[in-house]
């Protein structure tokens, strides 16, 4: 259904990721004509969960309608990490798949 880039994206909007930002300051050294770096600061940003897209994806995978607006917190989280077991499993069997898909075309040599 997805690939393992999108299932991984939605994952992290979903749960929320920290990335970290790497800044360097560099000038050139008269000697030797190259550029040193003379600074270096690595940074860490914290990324929340994106509720509108945990939102859209319990309104398509959900098969009755619920209106998730009147949603408790907790009733939210439940769902999230049901979803998120929804996708593990999603990625299990592709994952699955495509070493069977693989052994298969191996054996066919």
């Amino acid at each position: 259904m997805f690939d393992e880039e999108t299932l991984s994206a939605l994952k992290r909007c979903l749960t929320g990721s920290i990335c970290k930002e790497t800044t360097s300051e560099y000038v050139l050294n008269e000697e030797t004509k190259k550029m040193v770096m003379v600074k270096q600061k690595v940074s860490e940003k914290t990324i929340p969960p994106n509720p509108d897209l945990m939102k859209l994806i319990f309104q398509k995978l959900n098969d009755e309608q619920t209106d998730y607006n009147s949603l408790s917190d907790e009733e939210l989280r439940k769902e999230k990490l049901r979803l998120l077991r929804e996708l593990k499993v999603m990625e299990e069997n592709e994952i699955k798949e495509k070493k069977n898909d693989s052994g298969k075309s191996k054996n066919a040599r």
